[in-house]
């Protein structure tokens, strides 16, 4: 994660890159090849106990103690060998150069088999900002279960993100948030948690991206991180499954029909706005174009090197999705496009809606996973 790399810098980098080069004794998994699921589950009161607690325990110290139980929840669930230690701010760190741990610390040391949990999320991330203590509490279920993913990587291999000798860190940050989604995935498939905290933590994973592709501490665009995270979910779900009174249409698409009304839905889309990236970009460019003319040598390469890094916003959006049978077309509230036919649906989730509720429509079978 970036707050781990700005706040103990390069000795922790180290310590993640040696322990990606030899695991122990675990060759990383063929694409394809890894598990659908952890060979023994822990067991579901455990996880339903954890959400109790996030939701209804008025004790003193909350996060501390709801971090404690998703610690041991994490390791159940995984079956790992060896339980790292659970670190949070204040508290002693034996390696990986952290000393203390501290507010903005998040990471797994390999070197030590350690996990620090000390990012105030409601005050760095956007999408965490005016959320109540409650529900920032998923948020940190969502960064504890990534850092987690660095340690279940190392003992068990790294799923379709496995890379041999050439493994980089965006490849091990992105097994982490692949293996992340696996948790989240078992827990809506269970009726843990519901399509509204899932929707939140791929907010918060998209929100975590970075844009430092010439570094070797790129840990994976937005859209990468959101990816993976999806990928993970979906190998715990399938297509057309009910979480409650939301279905599965794709791995970045829910659905609800709306009472009383045929072919209209509540949706939940993933939905990309780059309008904020390209301008700032665009000024950004103006800027360093500048600089190079006018300014100096080194003024010029650290616009260049800024270059690009404008951030597009990714969030799941609630919409109303309307199908016309009869015409083959759909129409999503709120979106700046009309009616369209359905094969233009670029999440697919009109196409997997009139498969299911225009039978008679020709060129539309029913999908056999998630797409």
């Amino acid at each position: 994660m970036n707050a781990v790399l700005r706040g103990i810098g390069r000795a922790l980098a180290l310590g993640l890159l040696g322990a990606t080069a030899s695991p122990l004794g675990a060759q990383p998994w063929a694409p394809g090849q890894e598990p659908a699921s952890p060979k023994r589950p822990a067991p579901l009161a455990e996880a339903r106990a954890l959400e109790r607690l996030r939701r209804d325990d008025p004790g003193p110290d909350l996060r501390r103690r709801y971090l404690q139980a998703a610690h041991a929840l994490l390791q159940r669930y995984w079956n790992t060998r060896e339980l790292p230690r659970l670190l949070l701010a204040g508290d002693a760190a034996q390696g990986c150069g952290a000393g203390v741990v501290r507010e903005p610390m998040a990471y797994y040391c390999p070197q030590s088999l350690e996990i620090a949990m000390a990012l105030d999320l409601g005050r760095s991330l956007r999408s965490a900002r005016g959320k109540p203590p409650r529900e920032l509490l998923l948020l940190e279920l969502a960064v504890l279960a990534h850092e987690w993913g660095h340690h279940v990587n190392r003992e068990q291999g790294r799923g379709p993100y496995g890379g041999g000798l050439g493994l980089t860190v965006r490849q091990e940050e992105l097994a982490a948030d692949w293996r992340t989604g696996m948790l989240f995935g078992w827990l809506l498939r269970e009726g843990v948690l519901d399509v509204d905290a899932y929707t939140q933590t791929a907010n918060l994973m998209f929100e975590l991206g970075d844009y430092e592709r010439i570094t070797p501490q790129h840990h994976g665009y937005p859209k990468d991180r959101f990816a993976a995270l999806s990928q993970g979910m979906a190998t715990q779900l399938s297509a057309g499954q009910q979480l409650g009174s939301w279905s599965v249409d794709t791995s970045e698409t829910f659905s609800q029909p709306l009472p009383g009304e045929l072919q209209r839905y509540a949706v939940r889309r993933f939905e990309i706005d780059r309008g904020n990236q390209i301008a700032t970009n665009l000024i950004g460019g103006l800027l360093g174009a500048a600089s190079c003319i006018w300014g100096s040598q080194q003024q010029c390469l650290g616009m260049a090197l800024e270059q690009g890094k404008g951030r597009a916003e990714g969030t799941y959006t609630s919409r109303i999705l309307t199908l016309d049978c009869a015409s083959g077309r759909f129409d999503v509230s709120g979106d700046d496009f009309g009616p369209q036919p359905i094969s233009r649906d670029g999440k697919g989730q009109a196409a997997v809606l009139a498969a299911r509720d225009c039978p008679r429509m020709p060129g539309l079978g029913s999908r056999p996973g998630i797409q």
